[in-house]
């Protein structure tokens, strides 16, 4: 995973994306009246976050700018899971 250390700018733009998209995602359930949301649907808002994460880097060429410099696509998603991920485990 050598986006981890050398392309912070990428790694931190893609952290901070799936942060803000996990904070929207939330406020959204929270609006539906979905306040405790069980183990399942907790799963299914990380897997929606890395998706949304990856298809907005594939929306701004970023995967193929990372791809030149020999980063596999799927690091894309799992940086943008894993900032919704510890914000899911953090959040009751």
């Amino acid at each position: 995973m050598r986006v981890l250390w050398a392309q912070t700018p990428f790694r931190n733009a893609f952290l901070v994306r799936g942060l803000l998209l996990w904070i929207a995602l939330r406020l959204a359930a929270g609006w539906a009246e979905i306040g405790n949301p069980n183990p399942l649907i907790e799963v299914w808002f990380v897997a929606i976050v890395a998706v949304a994460v990856t298809l907005d880097a594939r929306r701004r060429n970023e995967d193929l700018f990372l791809a030149n410099l020999g980063v596999p696509g799927w690091t894309i998603s799992v940086l943008g899971g894993l900032a919704a991920l510890v914000a899911e485990l953090v959040v009751p």
